[in-house]
């Protein structure tokens, strides 16, 4: 048993966290935290800001009946009555003696601060006497004492009684480290008479009940949350195994793709973006698979043009070396040389042949075939084509234009030798009480020139495979008659590159018809 070191627990780890499920889960987690966490700082936000709305409601309208009370007949109000000093008129002017009447009763009023007694109202249970009440409004005057003159009570904001003295409304909040450790809420209003600054509201409102419900609610919050989160976290983990399951099924399948084997497809499931992904996947092995197969292709046909042309090469060089050794081993003789050296020389024009036809296979694939081209008239390239053709072949030839004005654009030199090469091969297959017929007319913008002989023909196994280079219909014949088998590999370079089409058709023993397409001019 391996003993765990503390550097491969950090592997693991490093491996675990850089895991895809891992971090698709972390970061929904992590995400609903945060959004949680605002959640809830909004929603504390809101809870504290409503409840403290509605008690600056109440602070308001307190301060408002301080404002303006309602005047009581005959009430005595620590000392006042109405304004009077015991027993003084409004106008100031005393009543005689003898003359004083009971006072009525005062009427019930409404409002709870102040002092003043409710109205009787079944609905409400009686509170208790404004005296009892330490958050009663308070009156001060203008320079911050009580209003009257046996109370005590101090101010409960001094911040906001200077404010008040300069006419505005203020509220504040008095934590609980400046009075009595408890916290209030305190509004203070300014209360004018004829126009002027007279005294100073202030009304409090004890926060302790209102700091215990945002504290039950960040409780609450701070319960809630992490069990969300760990809901979330099992429900992604969950979703995230679900999904990457057809992730791990796609990983699978691309494992048994070999790297000589395209043909395995990835598994297309539902329509979303992993089955788009698998698509589009697919598509790409189709394309490797399809790029591989004609790469193999060109090999072949590589390694077959190279053992082809190395035995094509190896033949002339055979007669050369073997002609030139009988000679030289043999005795003096006149007549021997002259025939040895007309056997070198065809040999050595076989292989000319053979390097020059390879040297412009080359120059086709490098696309080096096509250039210069030219409006040339087609009638003067066919005649100067079976001009060249070999005079051994006894077929009858016939060359049929249906308009001598017909032109086509292509390089000349490349045109004549692309038709010498069909002519001569339709003569050389075709006996001499044959025939060959060449037309040539146009149609479509194209001018269509057709090669008919009544040779031996080709079966039809062979047509697919014309214009492979050293491709050969009978591959016993010898060298007199079957040629190296690069004749139509070069027809066919030699028509691409002159942006025309060449087509084949054949039936044995009836005949075979070369027909050649070339852009008009």
């Amino acid at each position: 048993m391996k003993p765990i070191t503390p550097f491969g627990t950090f592997a693991r780890v490093g491996r675990w966290l850089s895991s895809l499920r891992t971090q698709l889960i972390l970061g929904n987690v992590v995400a609903l935290a945060i959004l949680l966490g605002v959640l809830g700082i909004v929603c504390r936000y809101v809870i504290f800001s409503f409840m403290l709305n509605s008690i600056d409601r109440d602070l308001e309208r307190s301060a408002m009946r301080m404002r303006r009370p309602p005047p009581f007949p005959g009430e005595m109000r620590n000392g006042v009555i109405n304004g009077r000093a015991n027993g003084g008129r409004n106008d100031g002017r005393e009543e005689p003696p003898g003359n004083e009447s009971p006072p009525p009763a005062p009427e019930p009023r409404k409002g709870g601060f102040g002092g003043h007694d409710h109205a009787p109202n079944e609905n409400r249970p009686p509170r208790p006497p404004a005296a009892n009440n330490p958050y009663r409004p308070r009156l001060f005057t203008l320079e911050g004492k009580a209003f009257f003159p046996d109370e005590t009570y101090t101010l409960w904001d001094k911040n906001t009684y200077l404010r008040s003295l300069k006419g505005e409304a203020v509220y504040s909040t008095i934590r609980g480290d400046q009075v009595d450790e408890e916290p209030l809420r305190v509004i203070s209003v300014p209360v004018q008479e004829d126009n002027r600054l007279s005294k100073i509201v202030q009304v409090a409102y004890p926060l302790k009940e209102v700091y215990r419900a945002i504290s039950g609610v960040n409780t609450a919050l701070m319960l809630l949350i992490p069990v969300g989160l760990l809901g979330v976290g099992w429900a992604g983990s969950a979703l995230t195994n679900r999904v990457l399951k057809r992730v791990q099924r796609m990983t699978q399948a691309a494992a048994l793709i070999g790297a000589k084997d395209f043909s395995q497809r990835l598994p297309v499931l539902g329509n979303d973006e992993f089955s788009e992904l698998s698509t589009t996947f697919n598509g790409l092995l189709g394309r490797l698979e399809g790029a591989y197969t004609q790469q193999e292709t060109l090999l072949e046909q590589q390694r077959r043009f190279t053992a082809d042309a190395s035995h094509e090469l190896k033949t002339p060089l055979t007669i050369i070396k073997g002609t030139t050794s009988l000679t030289l081993n043999s005795p003096a003789n006149e007549t021997l040389y002259r025939n040895s050296l007309e056997e070198i020389d065809l040999a050595a024009n076989t292989m000319s042949q053979l390097v020059q036809d390879l040297l412009l296979l080359a120059r086709s694939d490098e696309g080096q075939l096509g250039k210069d081209r030219i409006e040339v008239l087609i009638r003067e390239i066919l005649e100067t084509a079976l001009s060249r053709v070999s005079v051994k072949g006894g077929a009858k030839r016939e060359l049929r234009i249906e308009d001598d004005a017909l032109f086509v654009v292509g390089n000349e030199t490349e045109l004549v030798r692309l038709f010498l090469n069909l002519l001569e091969n339709a003569v050389h297959y075709t006996p001499e009480n044959g025939e060959v017929r060449v037309t040539a007319k146009e149609r479509d913008g194209q001018v269509i020139v057709t090669i008919a002989d009544t040779g031996v023909g080709i079966a039809p196994e062979h047509l697919s495979h014309l214009g492979e280079r050293f491709y050969r219909v009978d591959s016993s014949r010898s060298r007199p008659t079957g040629g190296t088998g690069l004749g139509l590999s070069i027809c066919k370079s030699l028509v691409k590159a002159q942006g025309g089409t060449l087509h084949f058709e054949s039936r044995v023993g009836v005949g075979t018809t070369v027909t050649v397409t070339l852009p008009s001019a």
